[in-house]
C-alpha cells in the first residue's frame, strides 16, 4: 500500500498558564515555557496529587489539500528544546520521581490518545530538537479526524512519584521545559504519514435469480470506503462492470465515469434462456480502484405463469354489454405477460375460446352478444416473457343474463297465410313480425309458424325472434317475401242483432274447405257453418267472413257494419247461457271497479351500481260489481256461474271475459249482489287466430 509524508511547520503557538486549575495568563513570545508544581502529603493511603501551578504549550499546525483524502496513519512531532529542569523534596522509602513530558493531539481526532512516549526531562538534550510524540496505533492508523483549518499540538511537561511513601511526610516536585515557538529560527514542526485509502464495493444486486433479457435491467452496488482520519469523504469516481455467459472466459466490460452505484445493461443484450455472470468494482475520486466483486450468476429463463384474481367472478354478468374482464399475471419473476388467452365453457360443455392477444394488458373487454346467458365458467392463461404459457387460472363462476342469437330462417311458404320456419338455439318462445305489425308473443320451442291472418297481395318484410329461459329477446331475423292471392268464388254476407247477440249469415259460393269470421278487422272464430252469433259484441262493429280454400287462397266476404248497443248491463256464460240482467243498485248507482297488477324483478348486474328492472308480460286484472237484481228468480242463475267463465257486458262498451270467483248476496226481495271477475286469457277452440293470439289484420 502506497505511502505518502509531509512535513508541516507550526504556524502558532502559546503557553497557557494555570493556577489551582483556573487559567491564569497567556504568554507569547520567541520561548515558550511549561512549568508544573506538585505537593502533596502522604496519609497512610494512595497518594494525592495536587498541582498547585501548570501551563501548557500549544502548537497550531495549518492543514493542506494536497492529502486530504488520504487517509493519516501517523503524526511526529518535533519541539526545539532551549531548557529543561526538575527538583523535588522529601524521604522516599523506596521509589523514584519521574519527570518528563506527555503529548496530546487535539483538534485532529474525535478521542483522546494515550501516551506513546514518556521521556525523562534529563534525558532531553538541550538547543537541539527533540520528537515529542509519535502518534502511530500500530495498526495503521489514527482514530478519526478533521481539522477547523489545523493541527494543534500539546506538549506537556508534569511530574509524578512512584514507589513506597513515608505516612505523614510532604513531598514537592517542580518540573519545566523550554521550546522555541513558531516566531523562533527553530519552529516545531511534525511530520504526517498518510496512505490511501482502499474502496470496497458491496451490496451487489441482483445476486441471483430472473433477469429478463427483453427489457433493460439495472445492476447495483454500494461503494463505500473507510473514512477514519479522512479530511475530505472518499466518493465514487467511476466504476467498471463486466458481464459474460456462463461457463465462458470471454466477458464484456464497460467503465463508465460516474459516481451512481448502479449500471443499466439494454434490452436484448443477454441471450435468451441462458444464463450470465456479472461483476463490478469502482475507483475513488482519489483515483483508486477497489477490488472486483465476486462473480454472480443470473440466470435469463423466465419462470411460468398461472393468472389469479379473476373478475368477474360469482355474480351476473349483461352479456348484452361490453363486459370487462381482467385478471392479475402471477409470476416469481415478476415480469409482464407477453400474451394472453380466455376460454369460457357451460357445466356441462368443453372449453371454447373466448379471446386472446399478444401484449401485456391484464383487461379485456368481451364485446356484447358474445357470450350465451345461463351458467357459465371463465378462465385465462398467461405467456411469459420468453412466450411460454403458463398454467390455466382456476375458473370463475358468472352468471350470464343476455339475449340469444338471432333465430335463422330457413324457410316460407309465401300463401296468404304464410308459414315461417327457423333454426335457433335456447329458445324458449317466439315472436313473428310482418312489416310493422308484430304478432303475439308464443311460448315454446316449436320453430315454425302459420300466419293466423290472410295478408293481401304484395311484397312483406317478415322478421322472427326468441325468448330464452331469462326472458330476454334475441335480434330480429328478417328475410323479404312476396304474397299473392288466388282465391276463387264469392261470399254473400247478412247480420243482425238479436237480443244481447249478433248473429252472422253468409252464402258461400265456391270451394271453401272452412270460414274465417273477423269482428274489426280481427280473428274472433273459424267454423265450418254458415251461420255464427257474436256473444262479445258491445259497440259498432265491422264483420267479414273470409272463405279458406283448400290451396291456402282466399275469398272476402267484403265489410259488413253492425250496430249494437247495451240498456244496462249483463252477465252469461261462456258458451250458450242466458244473459243475466244487471241495471239498477240500492241506494245508489252501480259499482264496477277495475284493479290490475304486474310482476317486475329487479336484478344487480356486474359494473352497475342500480339494478335493472324486468317486468313481467304476465298482468293481472281483476273487476268488482254491486248490483241489486230486480227478481230473485235471477238468483240462482247468478250462483250457478260461481268458479264458471263468464262474459260481462255494459251499456259502456266494456266487454270482459274471466272467472267469477267471488260473490256476496244480501238476500231480500230484490237481492243484493257483489262480485268479483278476474280477466282471462280465453281462447275458442274453434278458432286458431285465437290460439295464436292474433286479432287484428295488416
Amino acid at each position: 500500500m502506497a505511502q505518502y509524508n509531509e512535513t508541516i511547520y507550526a504556524s502558532d503557538s502559546w503557553a497557557e498558564n494555570y493556577a489551582n486549575g483556573e487559567l491564569s495568563g497567556i504568554t507569547r513570545a520567541a520561548s515558550l515555557t511549561s512549568q508544573e508544581n506538585f505537593a502533596f502529603t502522604y496519609d497512610n493511603m494512595p497518594y494525592f496529587l495536587y498541582a498547585a501551578s501548570e501551563s501548557w504549550i500549544r502548537v497550531r499546525y495549518p492543514t493542506t489539500s494536497q492529502y486530504q483524502k488520504k487517509r493519516l496513519v501517523r503524526a511526529q512531532q518535533y519541539v526545539y528544546v532551549t531548557g529543561t529542569s526538575s527538583s523535588s523534596s522529601g524521604s522516599l522509602k523506596s521509589g523514584r520521581f519521574v519527570f518528563g513530558c506527555g503529548d496530546y493531539i487535539g483538534e485532529l481526532f474525535e478521542v483522546e490518545v494515550e501516551d506513546s512516549q514518556l521521556a525523562e526531562l534529563g534525558d532531553l538534550e538541550k538547543n537541539q530538537y527533540a520528537r515529542i510524540g509519535d502518534l502511530n496505533h500500530g495498526n495503521g492508523e489514527l482514530s478519526t479526524g478533521v481539522s477547523k483549518g489545523y493541527l494543534e499540538m500539546r506538549p506537556n511537561v508534569w511530574a509524578g512519584c512512584t514507589g513506597s511513601l513515608y505516612t505523614g511526610n510532604r513531598y514537592t516536585a517542580k518540573a519545566s521545559m523550554s521550546i522555541q515557538s513558531h516566531t523562533g529560527e527553530n519552529r516545531p514542526y511534525v511530520v504526517l504519514t498518510y496512505e490511501d485509502v482502499e474502496p470496497e464495493v458491496d451490496h451487489c444486486a441482483p445476486k441471483s435469480g430472473f433477469v429478463n433479457e427483453k427489457a433493460d435491467n439495472v445492476f447495483r452496488w454500494r461503494f463505500w470506503a473507510n473514512q477514519t482520519a479522512v479530511a475530505q469523504p472518499v466518493q465514487q469516481a467511476a466504476y467498471q462492470f463486466r458481464w459474460r455467459v456462463t461457463g465462458q472466459s470471454a466477458y464484456q466490460e464497460s467503465t463508465v465515469a460516474s459516481g451512481e452505484g448502479s449500471h443499466t445493461v439494454p434490452a436484448g443484450t443477454f441471450p435468451e434462456n441462458g444464463s450470465i455472470d456479472w461483476c463490478v468494482r469502482g475507483q475513488s475520486d482519489d483515483g483508486v480502484w477497489s477490488d472486483w466483486s465476486d462473480w454472480m450468476t443470473l440466470t435469463t429463463q423466465d419462470s411460468l405463469s398461472k393468472p389469479s384474481g379473476l373478475r368477474p367472478d360469482l355474480g351476473y354478468v349483461d352479456g348484452n354489454l361490453p363486459q370487462p374482464f381482467s385478471w392479475e399475471h402471477v409470476i416469481s419473476t415478476g415480469t409482464p405477460q407477453s400474451a394472453y388467452e380466455l376460454q369460457y365453457k357451460t357445466a356441462e360443455g368443453e372449453w371454447l375460446e373466448l379471446t386472446d392477444g399478444e401484449n401485456a394488458d391484464t383487461q379485456v373487454e368481451i364485446p356484447q352478444d358474445t357470450l350465451p346467458s345461463g351458467k357459465l365458467f371463465w378462465r385465462v392463461r398467461t405467456a411469459n416473457s420468453d412466450g411460454v404459457w403458463g398454467d390455466w387460472s382456476e375458473p370463475a363462476s358468472i352468471v350470464v343474463r343476455a339475449r340469444p342469437p338471432a333465430p335463422a330462417i330457413s324457410g316460407i311458404d309465401p300463401a296468404p297465410r304464410i308459414l315461417v320456419c327457423w333454426q335457433a338455439e335456447d329458445q324458449q318462445g317466439y315472436q313473428v313480425r310482418i312489416g310493422e305489425r308484430e304478432f303475439a308473443q308464443q311460448y315454446g320451442t316449436e320453430k315454425e309458424w302459420r300466419c293466423p291472418a290472410y295478408l293481401e297481395d304484395g311484397s312483406y318484410l317478415v322478421s322472427v325472434r326468441i325468448q330464452n329461459v331469462f326472458g330476454l329477446w334475441s335480434q330480429w331475423a328478417s328475410v323479404q317475401v312476396t304474397i299473392r292471392n288466388r282465391g276463387k268464388g264469392n261470399i254473400y254476407l247478412t247480420s243482425r242483432v238479436i237480443g244481447r247477440e249478433t248473429l252472422l249469415s253468409w252464402n258461400a259460393v265456391g270451394d271453401f274447405t272452412g270460414f274465417l269470421i273477423k269482428r274489426d278487422g280481427k280473428a274472433i272464430a273459424e267454423t265450418g257453418e254458415t251461420t255464427f252469433f257474436d256473444r262479445l259484441c258491445c259497440a259498432k262493429h265491422q264483420y267479414e267472413i273470409i272463405g279458406q280454400e283448400e290451396t291456402g287462397h282466399y275469398v272476402s266476404s267484403g265489410i259488413q257494419t253492425e250496430i249494437f248497443s247495451m240498456s244496462g248491463a249483463a252477465v252469461s256464460g261462456w258458451k250458450n247461457g242466458k244473459w243475466i240482467p244487471l241495471q239498477v243498485r240500492r241506494e245508489g248507482a252501480p259499482v264496477h271497479r277495475m284493479e290490475s297488477t304486474v310482476q317486475a324483478a329487479y336484478q344487480h348486474y356486474y359494473g352497475f351500481r342500480l339494478p335493472r328492472a324486468e317486468i313481467a308480460q304476465a298482468m293481472s286484472r281483476q273487476h268488482q260489481f254491486e248490483f241489486s237484481l230486480p227478481d230473485n228468480r235471477y238468483l240462482p242463475a247468478l250462483q250457478a256461474l260461481m268458479g264458471q267463465v263468464v262474459i260481462y257486458k255494459d251499456q259502456w262498451n266494456c266487454c270482459l271475459v274471466g272467472v267469477l270467483d267471488e260473490m256476496t248476496v244480501e238476500i231480500q226481495k230484490s237481492s243484493d249482489v257483489a262480485f268479483r271477475i278476474t280477466e282471462i286469457s280465453w281462447e275458442d277452440e274453434d278458432a286458431d287466430e285465437a290460439r295464436q293470439g292474433f286479432f287484428s289484420s295488416l
